[in-house]
């Protein structure tokens, strides 16, 4: 804010013809700050003004609400000797109402600022305290910010305070007021800049510079810049927001269904309204239920953020926004129906889906066709999918069976790691190593310890939760029980070797064992989820012993030569 020149700092030209004129044009508008040093005191804050109180508000420059007003309370008037009280939603400024509020608690809370709730849930936003943001919501699941703090300003995207203006039909006033000082002798200040009175359309300002006479500044001169500029709604019709937002045709991109003679990969339109189905609709376009090849990495970003959304078996979904059926038990690819890209998934989300399509090879998992053709319910059979299936399944019957859980659920800061647990998706050692570190703290680190040693006694001080684990089973032997505890000693040893500290010789011996380096990284881990599938298959013995495996009594996925019990 500070110009160069000592004169026109004081003078607060720099602020007088550009900055509070265009204080309402900028992509973001500042709603609130304050600034103090030994140069200049000032800030900047807002109302609402209502159309018919426009004239009376642009009468003086001086601000018609203060830091700290607007809140609710009550007024009393006496009529008659009676006492009448009203109540006053906004403090009684008639015309006027607060956007944002400045909260003191009366030095009993830290003081903070507040964006008015009717702003925040006419835009579905929600306030970050941590971020000092205000995020708005899209029904597709995306998110903008549309508010926030920057060092001491509170700032408003221009868009939605338009949109909320056009709502409301009401008028957005920025109050500013800069008081400066400089050692300028009071002479040097030009006549004519002394006293300037300026109303303009909608701007309103007094600017005043004078003789400094007064203590603690130590200068010679000071001026004071005090005044509001408004902000007009655009017509209702023009707010954007439901019902007035304009209708704009839905884009449905085009996939790639099939190959034609010549190689080249042949499109067409998701949009459902144009597909063919079993009634008699459009006979002549791709039916609605062709299958649609993606890369697995598709499923990427979903993973990324488990908070909003969510990568189950067949199905994935945005929290309660939208959800797309897939077929994911795919080994190569993730496969979707044509008609259902165009049917559940968001208009951006397409666009992203499309970046992924691939030519069709191969066919749909053998599980989905169960599903979706015969109508028949199907375990899943991608080893991620069936573990999650099985993990679950299993911990309700021990429960059920012992009265305590084997493994104990994860704290809500580790849960994603069962929520994100997957086949990686690139040959990728930082993917493998993640997926390790997760399978980990699902099957080892949340070994129940203490019900284990309330039912088989205390082993040696030194004694782990696989040694408990093992001290246990001597009692209850399960098939191939050596074995399985190999497999967590060994899947442990990888996790503290290759993923908890830094990789070496010892991280080597242990990725032998797993044929790490010898095949695609996605396979190994394919191996590791078949051997925990077959160790709960074995645990499950102990809670219904004539209950058929769901592998078919398949022999264990040996990935790596057992090193016998370690």
């Amino acid at each position: 804010m500070k110009d160069s020149d000592p004169l026109d700092f004081l003078l607060q030209r720099h602020l007088r013809n550009t900055v509070v004129r265009s204080l309402t044009r900028q992509p973001w508008v500042v709603v609130f700050d304050t600034f103090s040093d030994e140069s200049q005191d000032g800030g900047f804050y807002c109302a609402l003004i209502a159309g018919d109180a426009v004239g009376r508000v642009l009468e003086e420059p001086s601000w018609n609400l203060h830091v700290g007003d607007g809140l609710p309370g009550c007024s009393v008037q006496y009529c008659e000797g009676e006492e009448l009280a009203e109540y006053h939603r906004f403090g009684g400024r008639e015309g006027l109402e607060p956007l944002i509020f400045w909260r003191t608690y009366h030095g009993l809370r830290d003081p903070h600022l507040e964006i008015g709730e009717e702003f925040r849930h006419y835009h579905n936003a929600f306030w970050d305290h941590g971020a000092q943001t205000l995020t708005k919501l899209h029904l597709d699941g995306s998110e903008e910010v549309i508010g926030r703090v920057r060092s001491s300003k509170l700032e408003i995207r221009l868009l939605e305070l338009r949109q909320f203006l056009a709502i409301k039909q009401m008028y957005l006033a920025v109050f500013f007021d800069v008081v400066r000082y400089a050692d300028v002798d009071p002479e040097a200040i030009p006549t004519d800049e002394r006293e300037i009175d300026v109303k303009e359309d909608l701007l309103r300002f007094r600017f005043h510079a004078s003789p400094c006479d007064f203590a603690p500044r130590k200068s010679r001169a000071f001026s004071r810049l005090l005044g509001k500029t408004l902000l007009p709604p655009a017509p209702v019709a023009e707010s954007g927001m439901w019902p007035f937002d304009e209708a704009k045709a839905e884009t449905f991109p085009d996939f790639i269904i099939r190959t034609a003679e010549d190689g080249s990969p042949q499109t067409y339109s998701c949009d459902p309204r144009g597909l063919a189905n079993y009634f008699g609709a459009n006979p002549h376009a791709p039916h609605y239920l062709t299958p649609v090849f993606f890369r697995r990495e598709v499923l990427a970003r979903y993973y990324a953020n488990p908070k909003k959304y969510s990568v189950e078996d067949g199905h994935l979904s945005c929290a309660g926004l939208w959800g797309l059926r897939l077929d994911n038990n795919a080994s190569d690819y993730v496969v979707v129906f044509l008609g259902d890209l165009g049917e559940y998934l968001p208009e951006k989300e397409r666009l992203y889906w499309r970046t992924f399509n691939v030519v069709p090879d191969g066919r749909m998992s053998a599980v989905n066709f169960r599903r979706s053709f015969l109508g028949q319910f199907a375990d899943p059979e991608s080893p991620d999918l069936l573990f999650k299936y099985l993990f679950r399944r299993f911990g309700e019957r021990w429960a059920e069976k012992f009265g305590w859980d084997l493994f104990r659920a994860l704290e809500e800061a580790d849960a994603h790691h069962f929520r994100t647990l997957r086949v990686p998706l690139t040959d990728d050692q930082a993917e493998l190593d993640a997926q390790v570190l997760s399978l980990t703290k699902i099957l080892i680190d949340s070994l129940n310890e203490a019900q284990l040693v309330a039912a088989c006694g205390l082993g040696g001080a030194d004694e782990k939760g696989i040694s408990k684990l093992a001290r246990f089973l001597e009692q209850r032997p399960i098939p191939q029980q050596a074995d399985h505890i190999a497999f967590l000693r060994d899947l442990q040893e990888l996790r503290s070797s290759g993923v908890a500290h830094r990789k070496g010789s010892k991280y080597d011996r242990v990725s032998a064992r797993f044929r790490i380096g010898q095949q695609p990284l996605p396979d190994v881990f394919r191996t590791i989820l078949g051997q925990a599938i077959a160790c709960l298959e074995a645990l499950t013995t102990l809670v219904e012993e004539d209950m058929p495996g769901v592998m078919g009594g398949a022999p264990i996925p040996q990935a790596h030569e057992t090193s016998g019990e370690r």
